[in-house]
């Protein structure tokens, strides 16, 4: 990726919070400032401890000459040792308040990021969460954006490193211009390499592992999801080798990345330990007289060598960190800009439900597939009960997931009171609606919170009317901890029957004008159906109910009946009507009768 493609990521994900990043930028700059004080600080304090040390009128001697005669102390040696300790608390100081605003804000940018995309995704229509994988989605969400944060903090280190370094140059510069060159050319060597590791290793390989644990999460999202399958099926070795290739592969792209990034720095200390122990060597041998005298520049000249290349390594470190980041960086920088397609809200507010829903001309085809829904007419009239019938994939789910606006319309309207749907706002509509599937989902809470999804507009009250609705308070005060029990993932503590009663009681504590219910007694064994049926049953008197029916035999008192055939409403009336017909609905009656 080019810099300034990284450098425009790097902006857009800083949003509003530019000043407080320069802000960090500033931070780095004092500490880098104060760190490069305290390594110069030793200079003055090794030459005055040396009698007849060399640099008495260097600048550096000055400045802490200056500093020091600002304390009253008149022994030179101990005002410099004051001067260096001040420094030193002063450097921590400035250290600790950089790390904490540095971590909070890195913190604060991490925790924006994954809300945003969280909220993005809520709000994304229901093809998206079709067309993407379960695993996918979470590692976006959840893991991702963690990168931000090891990115900002890399950038504000290497910012200090880089402030420090150009100073602790300056130094060396002062006490030994020849030397510098040397250590220059040493620096300028080593940033080539970890440069041409960054572009080569680190940024493909980090790419790499990111694809791998996106793939190990999804993986795992869908192993744990389809347990029962997985164990029914005996498939659990082949799932066991898909998940050891990818790990495999998410390892050795690991393996690869830290191993030279490692390298370089134990590589550039073996040439510091070198180049001390030779210099040493020449100093003592080609000038044995004057080597007491040499002390404080050598001296000082070795430790800001080691400080320098210490800082050095650092910074390659924090660069391969960096370019290690990116990846998932610009994914997040994707998502963010990404127009995710959404169902278009209108500006109408939903009040009452007066006349009924009508389907005038309505075709719709799935992404990819042809015409589930062609040129549907109907209508679904308030207080009656409608029900949907016909084979599988005669396009009876469409409909109600078009009244439900997961899905709009390719052509034609979907009308309520006359209005079309798409001008009402989305939640005042589904406020109004209470929908049960036959494969509802029941989260891993309690009873209590599975029926009010967790609104804290529904009190105890309102919880036990809408179970006594369901046929459900009488099973649910027998459980260990009644309305308080937790039923565990998927609801694996309940059976079926029970599930679906909640499932019910979760429709009705909405108080809906509009009750749906696909196919919701159709995995249950007759004692379970027999409940769930009764209740729905009670509960179709005083509402507008539209049913998805598999089993013909629960809906032969349904005001009317809509039978399906390939996407096409093939007829409609009244059970008896219907049966007298002798058409499609009569064949599919007599199909189950027998």
């Amino acid at each position: 990726m080019a810099l300034r493609d990284s450098i425009h990521v790097i902006r857009y994900l800083l949003g509003n919070n530019k000043l407080r990043f320069l802000g960090i930028l500033i931070l780095s700059l004092v500490t880098g400032i104060l760190e490069a004080a305290n390594v110069a600080a030793i200079y003055p304090i090794l030459t005055s401890a040396f009698a007849g040390g060399t640099g008495q009128n260097s600048f550096i001697i000055s400045l802490f000459d200056r500093i020091a005669g600002l304390l009253p102390i008149d022994d030179r040696f101990i005002g410099y040792c004051i001067v260096f300790l001040i420094i030193a608390v002063l450097t921590f100081t400035s250290k600790v308040i950089f790390i904490n605003f540095r971590t909070r804000f890195a913190t604060k940018l991490v925790r924006k990021n994954q809300e945003a995309i969280f909220d993005k995704y809520i709000r994304a229509d229901y093809q998206h969460f079709i067309d993407h994988q379960q695993g996918e989605l979470i590692y976006n969400v959840v893991t991702g954006p963690n990168q931000i944060a090891l990115l900002l903090n890399s950038i504000a280190e290497l910012v200090q490193l880089a402030i420090l370094s150009i100073s602790v140059l300056v130094l060396l510069f002062s006490l030994s211009w020849l030397g510098t060159i040397a250590v220059i050319a040493i620096t300028i060597g080593y940033h080539l390499l970890t440069r041409f590791i960054g572009k080569r290793v680190a940024y493909y390989s980090a790419a790499g592992e990111r694809e791998a644990n996106r793939e190990t999460n999804v993986i795992l999202n869908e192993v744990i999801t389809g347990i029962k399958q997985v164990k029914v099926y005996n498939t659990g070795a082949d799932w066991i080798k898909r998940f050891g290739s990818v790990i495999k592969r998410r390892w050795a792209y690991y393996v690869r990345r830290n191993i030279w990034q490692n390298v370089p720095v134990p590589f550039l200390f073996l040439v510091l330990y070198l180049a001390i122990g030779i210099i040493a060597l020449l100093i003592k041998i080609t000038a044995p007289l004057s080597f007491v005298d040499l002390v404080p520049v050598y001296g000082t000249f070795g430790f800001a060598i080691f400080r320098l290349f210490t800082m050095v390594g650092n910074i390659g470190t924090y660069y391969l960190q960096i370019m290690s980041t990116l990846p998932d960086c610009e994914a997040i920088y994707s998502i963010q800009r990404e127009k995710i397609s959404t169902i278009e809200d209108g500006s109408k507010k939903f009040g009452s439900f007066n006349s009924g829903i009508r389907f005038k001309d309505v075709n719709f085809s799935y992404q990819g597939r042809t015409k589930t829904l062609k040129d549907i007419s109907v209508n679904f009239e308030k207080g009656k009960t409608t029900a949907i019938v016909g084979r599988s994939g005669s396009g009876k789910t469409t409909i109600v997931s078009l009244i439900l606006r997961l899905f709009q319309p390719d052509a034609g309207e979907v009308l309520i009171d006359g209005v079309d749907i798409k001008e009402y706002q989305l939640s005042s509509w589904l406020d109004r609606i209470g929908y049960v599937d036959q494969d509802t989902f029941i989260f891993n809470d309690t009873v209590k919170n599975n029926i009010t999804l967790r609104s804290e507009k529904y009190t105890d009250e309102d919880v036990i009317r809408a179970a006594g609705y369901a046929d459900a308070h009488d099973f649910v005060t027998d459980l260990p901890e009644g309305y308080d029990t937790q039923v565990g993932d998927k609801g694996v503590r309940l059976s079926g029957g029970q599930k679906q009663r909640i499932a019910v009681a979760r429709a009705m504590i909405r108080q809906p004008d509009i009750l749906i219910f696909d196919e919701a007694t159709n995995a249950l064994d007759s004692v379970s159906e027999e409940a769930v049926q009764k209740a729905i049953d009670e509960i179709s008197k005083d509402h507008t109910v539209i049913i998805i029916a598999h089993r013909l035999s629960t809906i032969v008192n349904a005001d009317k009946i809509i039978v399906m055939t390939r996407g096409r409403v093939a007829e409609e009336g009244a059970h008896d009507e219907l049966m007298d017909n002798q058409k499609d609905y009569w064949q599919l009656y007599q199909g189950q009768a027998r």
